[in-house]
């Protein structure tokens, strides 16, 4: 995360992990009542939007839930449960991401091939063939994949056959593109292919973003920051000093300086306050803002869509909002908590001991 400290509470998310762009969960989409996961103390549970401890803390570690399904730890490995707190996978994996479209990334810990894919009732979808798994974009898209170093990066199909690649490097595909490298060369040696693996024409630009959001990827022209369309028409001329991925419909970028939101047609829509060092893509409307530029201490707030303060840097770690609620805490107390959108405290607890 560009500009920001390691978080020492992390919640581990695995959207970001995968890099495969924001989704909402099923949770979200069918309007049940979300459950996040809480530390209290050396163990994590599960509490609802309101801070109600709905599943006693009893983990190691835990990841919020995905489509019916969370991950958590205990004795080192990982599994998942159901929204009762029942083990539905079992506990025996070295690490696993949320599930996403059906299926979840998880790495049994077995030498040289240890990820693959499984589905919701634990069963192989994708033999664990790989040393390194991204999720695909859309239930049907392709796996980026490396079984072997000197093969390089490729995608693959559900069966683990390559049908693109390999390459030097890869991102996975977000809206049917996928930002590639041949070779080891720098620069212009970054691609952008389609899902038939059709490099798409070359422009006199150097590719910023990893992956399309909301039909746009940022992209350098004489060192400066433009957006490009899905099909390599510039879409927002190179004119700004830093830039994010386009979400609800705005992207926020940077110049000289001064952070601010734009639309997709290139317009300002607001100004942010000034002193902040880094902005995040909006997520529930808020953008976590680091605010250290003219301060000594790293402090971390949110700035709405129009450039207001929601609330005032005071967190020393914080993750955006999700489902109405954002993770944040401080180190020297040690307090994690869970913040609504007008900055009140919902739940607070104390961070695991590393």
């Amino acid at each position: 995360m560009h500009g920001r400290r390691p978080v020492a509470f992390v919640v581990i998310l695995a959207l970001l992990v995968t890099a495969c762009g924001r989704q909402q969960t099923s949770e979200q989409t069918s309007g049940m009542n979300p459950l996040l996961p809480a530390p209290l103390g050396t163990a994590w549970g599960f509490i609802d939007n309101r801070g109600k401890i709905i599943i006693p803390p009893r983990f190691e570690a835990a990841q919020p839930y995905s489509e019916g399904l969370a991950a958590v730890k205990r004795e080192g490995r990982w599994g998942y449960i159901d929204r009762n707190g029942s083990e539905v996978i079992p506990i025996r994996y070295r690490t696993v991401q949320s599930f996403r479209n059906g299926v979840a990334i998880v790495d049994t810990g077995l030498p040289d091939h240890p990820v693959g894919l499984i589905d919701a009732s634990g069963s192989w979808v994708t033999q664990p063939l790989f040393r390194s798994l991204s999720a695909a974009d859309g239930p049907d898209g392709l796996l980026l994949g490396q079984k072997e170093p000197a093969e390089g990066f490729g995608f693959y199909d559900r069966s683990g056959n390559l049908v693109l690649g390999p390459y030097f490097l890869a991102f996975p595909f977000a809206q049917g593109r996928a930002r590639v490298k041949k070779g080891v060369r720098e620069g212009f040696d970054d691609w952008l292919i389609d899902t038939s693996g059709t490099f798409l024409p070359r422009k006199s630009l150097v590719l910023d973003g990893i992956r399309f959001s909301e039909g746009l990827i940022a992209v350098r022209q004489d060192r400066k920051l433009g957006y490009m369309d899905l099909e390599g028409n510039i879409s927002i001329e190179p004119h700004y000093d830093q830039g994010g991925e386009f979400a609800e419909g705005l992207a926020a970028v940077q110049l000289e300086g001064h952070w601010m939101f734009i639309d997709k047609a290139g317009a300002v829509t607001a100004e942010f306050p000034a002193g902040i060092a880094f902005a995040e893509p909006l997520s529930d409307g808020l953008s976590l803002v680091s605010a250290d530029r003219d301060q000594s201490g790293r402090k971390f707030g949110y700035v709405d869509r129009n450039g207001h303060w929601a609330i005032k840097p005071s967190w020393d770690d914080a993750e955006p909002f999700h489902e109405g609620l954002a993770h944040v805490g401080t180190w020297k107390d040690g307090k994690a908590a869970y913040i609504d959108h007008k900055g009140r405290t919902i739940w607070q607890g104390r961070n695991p001991s590393p």
